[in-house]
C-alpha cells in the first residue's frame, strides 16, 4: 500500500538521486544563475539581454559536468562568484556615474 504512494513521486523524480553536498551544492549554482539574472534587471536593456544570454550559455555549457566531479563543479562555481561580484562592482558604479 505505502509503495503505490511512492511511486507517483519515484516517477516525478529527474536523473540520479544527489547525496547532500551534490544538492547542496545544485542549489550554490542555482542561486548564483538566480542572482545574476536579478541584478541584470538593474542594466539597461540592451545591457540585460547581454548579461541574461551571457549566463544562460555559460550556465547551460558546463550543464552536463559530472555530479561526481565536485572539484570541477566548485571552481566553476568560485569563478562564478568572482564573475558576479564584478558584475555587482560594475553595475554599483554605473548608478553612481549616472546620477551625478
Amino acid at each position: 500500500m505505502s509503495s503505490s504512494r511512492l511511486s507517483p513521486l519515484s516517477s516525478r523524480l529527474k536523473g540520479p538521486i544527489l547525496s547532500l553536498d551534490q544538492f547542496l551544492t545544485r542549489q550554490k549554482v542555482l542561486t548564483l544563475y538566480r542572482s545574476i539574472l536579478r541584478l541584470s534587471k538593474h542594466l539597461p536593456p540592451s545591457d540585460a539581454a547581454f548579461v541574461r544570454e551571457w549566463a544562460r550559455s555559460d550556465f547551460d555549457r558546463y550543464r552536463n559536468v559530472d555530479v561526481g566531479d565536485v572539484d570541477r563543479i566548485r571552481m566553476l562555481l568560485s569563478q562564478g562568484m568572482v564573475q558576479l561580484r564584478t558584475l555587482e562592482t560594475s553595475v554599483t558604479l554605473a548608478k553612481r556615474g549616472g546620477g551625478s
